[in-house]
């Protein structure tokens, strides 16, 4: 598994902020394009830690399965 830094998630996330800030700071009042960029604000730290669970998920299972494996060898 990659640390955070340098995994997809991340930057996407961090691309998904600014592109949502830019659109807030340059919206109309009150406009769509306000609206939009809270949503991608609101959205982006939601969407890295579901992503980053995703991956830890897989990876403790894979895990617990190799450590189980291994207990079923010794016992054969």
């Amino acid at each position: 598994m990659k640390p955070g830094l340098k995994s997809t998630e991340l930057w996407f996330s961090i691309i998904s902020f600014c592109v949502g800030a830019i659109l807030s700071a340059i919206g109309a009042e009150g406009g769509i394009g306000q609206i939009v960029g809270g949503i991608c604000m609101a959205l982006a730290p939601t969407s890295y830690v579901a992503g980053r669970s995703a991956v830890k998920s897989k990876e403790a299972i894979g895990q617990a399965q190799v450590a189980a494996a291994r207990e079923i060898a010794k016992k054969g």
